[in-house]
């Protein structure tokens, strides 16, 4: 009797193991899951959030409109305004004034989720970046037709530089004009653009699928990345549009 009763015991010590054994693997795939779940579709909500900022950014640069606002919900992300990147217009008209280079400062708007996901608001664009690469979300509003190229620089601007967090966020954009410093060029001999970015890359991937395809990639003396893109044929007519906007981050 002692011999089956230990037996018995011995028995149900190892069902009971296995059981919290499996109940522990189980929950912990389970807490994974959702937590993937969790952020993919905070992710998606962010996405469109940056879908209507982009439209509201447009409408600025676009159609003239005085000041947009577009809400977007943190929860356990993170909304900041990175380090300035560089767009650089260079345009060698030799009817006119001859080479004109157009150069702007621009700030990123930045949504940062969990495991290094983000998306980012640059020069027009939207970014949707991974610790692996990343992708374009929405293309620049350039146009390279056969007989025109239209390079605007959105150029976003903040006063100070700002991070929040875990709540609700109103960024809010103003129109400071529209100067074009460079229009209607009748002899152009060259045209270049240059980005200088952390997301050069992705720049260049978007520029290779129009006239702006031949292009070369670099790292200048800062050691910062950069793509410069030149026009295949030269296009009888070349506008270069800054729009200037101003942007504020308010809890």
């Amino acid at each position: 009797m002692d011999d089956r009763a230990a037996s018995e015991v011995l028995s149900f010590a190892l069902v009971f193991g296995l059981v919290v054994t499996s109940v522990a693997i189980i929950s912990v795939a389970g807490l994974d899951t959702l937590q993937d779940t969790r952020d993919a579709e905070q992710l998606n909500n962010a996405k469109r959030a940056f879908d209507v900022l982009s439209d509201n950014l447009a409408d600025l640069h676009q159609r003239g409109a005085p000041s947009r606002a577009t809400e977007i919900s943190l929860e356990n992300a993170r909304l900041y305004t990175a380090d300035n990147v560089t767009i650089n217009v260079s345009v060698y008209d030799t009817s006119g004034p001859g080479r004109v280079s157009v150069t702007r400062a621009v700030t990123p708007i930045v949504y940062e989720g969990n495991r290094d996901r983000a998306l980012v608001y640059e020069g027009g664009a939207v970014f949707h970046t991974t610790r692996d690469g990343g992708r374009i979300d929405r293309d620049p509003p350039v146009v390279t037709r056969q007989d025109r190229l239209l390079v605007p620089i959105v150029q976003t601007r903040l006063a100070n530089a700002r991070s929040v967090s875990g709540t609700t966020v109103l960024v809010r954009a103003s129109r400071d004009g529209t100067m074009l410093p460079v229009k209607n060029g009748t002899q152009v001999d060259n045209v270049s653009v240059n980005v200088t970015s952390p997301r050069s890359g992705l720049w260049r991937e978007y520029f290779e699928t129009t006239r702006l395809h031949k292009c070369k990639e670099g790292v200048d003396a800062d050691g910062d990345a950069y793509t410069t893109c030149f026009v295949a044929n030269d296009p009888a007519r070349v506008y270069v549009p800054v729009h200037p906007i101003d942007v504020d981050i308010e809890v």
